[in-house]
């Protein structure tokens, strides 16, 4: 029998991350303040990880797949297994990847394992967001009851790198579907509903709340969040627009780069193997290298290293038949300055854009994600950028599970879930790529390309073909954006019939000066099929330049723009129809 009605959704976010991932939730009713997010913390562990784990906020985004079928992931992976990591930087093709990164031995790992598997990056992906799915709504059953929480609709938010293209987040988006987490859940349940956000604006989301007492903060001021990861490093502005209640507008175009915490490994595994030397190294498998990376690196060094005058002890596995290593902190720096200087050179480069459009420096600039919590990146961005600049850095776990906690508040603000005790409101949103569809038109010479010329036999008239309407321009603030509408002319033949069926593509571009024709970088994202409001025969008759009759169909495409996204409207023949809801690229 259907259940009481019900009001309430649970709201989830899940920050799928290169090394570590996260997930938190909470429930909200229309209208009303959204509970705070509950962050799972108790994870499957292995006897030798209880140690590591030790009520984590996140946990490790790795798998193994065991020779009697089953699947360990997480903290379950006994040391020393093999286990598939760094899967996330499979979903982007090689193209989009940094150039070192090709030759990484992580990512080398994955390929080779996910070859082994034979699988690919979207099925491996899907397989540890299953479990991860599947774990998590066991444990918010354990803490608000199964019954309650199988009667909510749900409400899923996936947060995604800024720096990802359109057919990365589709990849993302299908592995999702693979894992179930939209499935039926029944005729008495409303359908999932999802959304994406990016990594930095979910950051920001979960941190300004801290900074609404600053009395530093005035309208018109402009802060940075730096949301440094495993695999990429995001940098986003925004603008203060008002302070109670606080909304934002982002200030200029975000950028990102590939120049986080793993690279920061590699750079050290690096180091280490040309310190140990060859002879040494080779004495060593895989599982002791990973061993050793994980107990004096990763719960070491990286975590400890300030750049003051220190001295570091690094004990090798006895197969290296080597005495412990001794390093200053003089050999230890240029392995954090060769990626810690991305990052520098990243915000040093958003704060210059920033003093362009508002004409003054931004007043904060904010650090979290996992990579964020290193003292070091403080201690250099503090040294690099201008002392009337504040760099902040919380501790504790809020800055590493700050994207999960932003995702599922971006999800409550979304569900409208909000009043004037809301934490943050985005306000508006810029652009990343462009977007647009392609069109037909007549052929003028010293106008159109050569190539795209083609003879219309219906209108009897040279047309040109694959031209591009852009409808929304990168760099732009689409929330200032109008509705806007688009006249174009269907001809048809004069014996055809019936009612036609035209198909729409949707087409991106990341180029900040998109082409006028379909070439190069534009890659299409959706297809919209839909049916002409009424048959041929009652189009409009018109005459070609031979005298001869065709059938003619105007019809318009209003385009409005809403958050993050744009619905496309046809309008025709004195109606107005939906087609579609394309979502936009945004920082």
């Amino acid at each position: 029998m259907p259940p009481l009605a019900v009001k309430t959704t649970l709201v989830v976010g899940i920050d799928f991350g290169t090394t570590f991932s996260g997930v938190s939730w909470l429930t909200c009713k229309t209208g009303s303040s959204p509970s705070q997010p509950e962050v799972i913390s108790l994870w499957e562990t292995s006897a030798d990880n209880r140690k590591d784990n030790s009520d984590s906020k996140k946990v490790p985004s790795k798998m193994y797949y065991a020779q009697s079928g089953e699947i360990l992931w997480g903290f379950k992976i006994p040391a020393g297994a093999e286990a598939i990591e760094w899967f996330k930087l499979l979903l982007p093709s090689n193209e989009d990847l940094q150039g070192h990164l090709h030759g990484s031995s992580h990512l080398q790992d994955a390929k080779r394992l996910l070859r082994k598997l034979n699988k690919t990056a979207v099925q491996l992906v899907s397989e540890y967001l299953k479990i991860l799915w599947n774990y998590s709504l066991e444990q918010i059953r354990n803490a608000k009851g199964e019954s309650l929480i199988d009667n909510m609709p749900f409400h899923v938010v996936l947060s995604v790198p800024a720096i990802w293209t359109d057919y990365a987040r589709g990849r993302m988006l299908e592995a999702a579907t693979l894992a179930g987490i939209f499935a039926d859940r029944g005729q008495y349940v409303a359908k999932t509903t999802f959304s994406f956000i990016s990594e930095p604006e979910a950051a920001a989301i979960a941190t300004m709340p801290d900074l609404g007492g600053r009395e530093d903060l005035q309208v018109g001021d402009s802060f940075v969040v730096v949301d440094a990861g495993g695999g990429t490093v995001d940098v986003i502005s925004y603008k203060i627009n008002t302070l109670e209640p606080l909304s934002v507008s982002e200030c200029v175009e975000g950028e990102g780069a590939l120049c986080g915490g793993t690279y920061l490994d590699k750079e050290f595994e690096s180091f280490l193997k040309m310190s140990i030397g060859e002879f040494s190294w080779a004495k060593m498998n895989r599982s002791d290298v990973r061993k050793m990376m994980n107990n004096e690196w990763e719960h070491g060094i990286k975590a400890a290293f300030k750049g003051d005058l220190d001295y570091y002890t690094v004990d090798l596995p006895s197969r290296a038949q080597r005495e412990p290593l001794q390093f200053s902190s003089g050999d230890i720096q240029p392995v954090f300055d060769k990626i810690v200087s991305q990052i520098g050179v990243l915000v040093k480069k958003q704060m210059s854009a920033i003093k362009t459009r508002t004409s003054r420096f931004p007043k904060l600039v904010i650090l979290v994600g996992g990579f964020g919590r290193s003292p070091y990146i403080l201690k250099h961005l503090r040294e690099i950028l201008d002392s009337r600049v504040a760099v902040l850095q919380a501790r504790g776990d809020k800055p590493w599970t700050a994207i999960c906690r932003g995702a599922a508040l971006s999800g409550a603000a979304e569900l409208g879930s909000t009043n004037s005790d809301s934490p943050l409101r985005v306000q508006s949103r810029i652009a990343r790529s462009n977007y647009g569809w392609e069109y037909i038109t007549p052929f003028v010479e010293g106008v159109h390309d050569p190539r795209d010329k083609y003879w219309g036999s219906v209108q009897k008239e040279w047309m040109a073909k694959g031209q591009m309407q852009w409808v929304i321009k990168r760099g732009e603030d689409i929330s200032l954006k109008d509705p806007k509408t688009y006249e174009y002319v269907y001809d048809f033949e004069l014996n055809s019939r019936g009612y036609q069926h035209p198909v729409l593509t949707i087409s991106t571009c990341n180029d900040p000066n998109p082409p006028s024709r379909k070439q190069g970088n534009v890659r299409d994202v959706a297809r919209i099929s839909y049916q002409t409001t009424i048959p041929v025969e009652n189009m409009q008759r018109k005459r070609n330049q031979d005298n001869e009759y065709y059938r003619s169909w105007g019809h318009g495409r209003k385009v409005v723009v809403s958050g993050s996204s744009f619905d496309i409207f046809l309008i025709a023949d004195g109606k107005e129809e939906k087609l579609d809801k394309i979502l936009v690229n945004v920082n």
